[in-house]
């Protein structure tokens, strides 16, 4: 099968997608005026942006892009925040707001780390910390008032940067994890309607859904091959083994795979696979930055992958079950496996032959419907065998 993945840009370091957007960066945040400027583009419209060489891109959040921008040549000197928008490619510098602890207190302090960490159309999140005397704060700048807030998080309300409210509380069913590797405590939370990505400690990924008890686990930190990740509300798309990627659609849940090619994952002359380091979900591709050459690659859209329109059904007919695959959309070619009594089994066709049932002896047909991107998975209900 040939693959859909295409290289576009070499050397990068930072990935960030959101809505229509990706933001790619080889700057190293200590020496942004030496290297390539920062790279916002449309996959909507089909436009590239390059941002200001001498700043080094933090944060995405539609309209807006945070940098960093030395105020002299001293790396390790003081820096101004701006706001590059989208909208209309202006600028404004932002300063933190007056009575923001450790912020907003001059003179410079050294010791003292207080950043713009990430951005929403109406808020922007500052972390303070230092190496000696000062436990890490959160607070919440508002982009049009300058009002800034302390840090809402708790089980039941997240902070949300793309609304004016900010804090916001979570449906019944879905809760934040205490989390000790984040600066608030608590692990994150990114809502997609009736459901969200809550990470948990050890920077473990579930999914969890409204009025529901489900914390599906889709990223373990400590055994994953790779802590890449990306989501948007049509797919969640992560990697649990190097030769490919592993995904669900929302709201259907429906699972699909996506090979990688060996261009990606082994270098040349190399016997051993590296995991990918990012992954980023734009509203029209997929991109993914390898472990070992930091380029950037871009495929379709899992969108583009095949879709089950309708289940899978099992029907039987003496001896015979007989898996009719359901309707797909963007399906070449069809592959089929089968579970009796839970077990797996080697057959690899729509027929299956059966002896007489015993107690209690199920069986399920999955049907796999691959194209040029991937594959998708689907299964029958159960049918008990009598």
């Amino acid at each position: 099968m040939t693959s859909s993945f295409r290289p576009i840009r070499a050397g990068i370091e930072k990935v960030l997608a959101s809505g229509d957007y990706l933001l790619s960066t080889t700057a190293n945040g200590f020496y942004p005026h030496n290297s390539p400027a920062p790279i916002v583009m449309n996959d909507r419209l089909g436009t590239t942006t390059a941002l200001d060489p001498n700043c080094d891109a933090d944060a995405l959040g539609p309209p807006w892009v945070l940098l960093s921008c030395p105020q002299s040549p001293d790396p390790y000197a003081p820096y101004d925040v701006e706001l590059y928008s989208l909208a209309n490619g202006t600028r404004q510098t932002v300063t933190p707001s007056p009575g923001m602890p450790y912020c907003s207190s001059p003179p410079y302090d050294p010791q003292v780390g207080c950043s713009a960490d990430a951005v929403g159309a109406y808020w922007i999140e500052w972390v303070a910390s230092s190496y000696h005397h000062l436990p890490t704060s959160v607070y919440f700048q508002n982009i049009q008032t300058g009002a800034h807030r302390a840090d809402p998080t708790n089980a039941n309300t997240f902070a949300d940067l793309n609304s004016p409210a900010l804090a916001h509380r979570t449906c019944p069913g879905v809760k934040l994890m205490p989390s000790p590797e984040f600066e608030t405590g608590w692990g994150s939370l990114t809502p997609y309607g009736r459901f969200a990505l809550v990470t948990g400690p050890g920077n473990n990924v579930f999914l969890e859904r409204c009025g529901t008890s489900m914390r599906r686990l889709l990223a373990n930190g400590n055994t994953v091959v790779s802590s890449a990740l990306a989501s948007n509300a049509r797919a969640i798309v992560w990697q649990a083994v190097t030769s490919r990627l592993n995904g669900l659609f929302l709201p259907s849940l429906q699972t699909f795979t996506i090979p990688l090619p060996s261009a990606i994952v082994r270098p040349a002359g190399s016997p051993y696979d590296i995991p990918v380091s990012t992954l980023a979900l734009t509203s029209g591709a997929l991109y993914v930055k390898d472990g070992w050459t930091g380029t950037l690659w871009r495929t379709a859209s899992p969108t583009a992958l095949p879709l089950n329109v309708r289940r899978p059904t099992l029907t039987r007919s003496g001896n015979t079950l007989t898996c009719r695959r359901g309707r797909w959309i963007n399906a070449k070619r069809f592959s089929y496996t089968w579970r009796v009594n839970g077990r797996r089994g080697t057959d690899t066709t729509p027929r299956l032959a059966v002896g007489k049932a015993g107690k209690r002896r199920t069986a399920r047909c999955s049907v796999a419907a691959s194209n040029a991107v991937g594959a998708t998975t689907a299964s029958s209900a159960q049918l008990q065998l009598r």
